[in-house]
């Protein structure tokens, strides 16, 4: 069961977020679509109920597949900024050209479902309830559903063994979450704070992205130079290029 107004709410949130979804990605703007299905997937996460089951489930798997490919990218793009020339700056580059198609398709194939005209579709009918003042209702109900979503997403970082990768995305997840309810429920909201872990989280997470990648290439690497030369005699060079970067980045600045 859900509360008529605070669907409402919800509705406008999606539909503030589904313009910058509209248009397809370019290397300049990729990090605004990227916070765009970040906020959508957040918003129909809190607003669940909302919507058909079935619907949310297929929309937010291919939102998820959107987030996934952006988030390499983003990556990908972070770490080019470090790395201003060299052979790793080069396969680095050849290796955004690829994320980069990833998240064209990735986008291709959302709007090939209709999953943005579909969410627009039943968004605006939600938002077509009158705004009305806060209510009691209203209040408890956007309390509830923080509490929940609180106590899935948050208490397991009480426990150890949590990569760093799972507890950032359900800090992303959170502080999005946290942005949309803090204008209903004020100071309840301990949104600085998640801001705060996550951008913490966000450094972390970003270092052990980045040394995997570099690894995976540095073996690519290893590959080509044992393909085309028969041995490895010219990939010491290559190797150490490679070796110093993973070391500058074993932690965060």
């Amino acid at each position: 069961m859900s509360c008529r107004a605070f669907c409402a709410y919800g509705a406008r949130q999606v539909l503030d977020a589904l313009p910058m979804l509209e248009h397809p990605p370019s290397l300049d703007e990729t990090e605004t679509l990227r916070r765009a299905a970040v906020r959508l997937q957040a918003c129909l996460t809190l607003f669940y109920s909302c919507y058909p089951p079935t619907r949310v489930a297929f929309w937010k798997r291919r939102l998820r597949r959107l987030i996934r490919a952006l988030n390499a990218l983003r990556d990908c793009q972070r770490l080019l900024t470090l790395i201003p020339d060299g052979r790793v700056h080069l396969r680095l580059q050849q290796r955004l050209e690829t994320l980069f198609s990833k998240a064209q398709m990735a986008w291709r194939q959302l709007r090939k479902d209709y999953v943005p005209n579909e969410i627009r579709g039943l968004s605006q009918r939600l938002a077509q309830s009158p705004t009305q003042p806060l209510t009691e209702e209203l209040l408890n109900y956007a309390r509830t559903r923080w509490q929940e979503l609180a106590r899935v997403n948050l208490k397991p970082f009480e426990s150890e063994g949590q990569s760093p990768e799972g507890v950032w995305g359900r800090l992303q997840l959170m502080a999005e979450v946290a942005e949309m309810l803090q204008p209903l429920l004020g100071q309840e909201i301990p949104l600085d704070e998640l801001r705060a872990r996550y951008n913490q989280l966000d450094d972390l997470r970003f270092c052990e992205r980045a040394r995997a990648l570099l690894t995976e290439l540095k073996e690519q690497e290893r590959a080509l130079t044992l393909h085309y030369h028969g041995s490895l005699r010219g990939f010491k060079r290559i190797e150490q290029e490679f070796e110093k970067w993973i070391a500058q980045l074993r932690r965060p600045g």
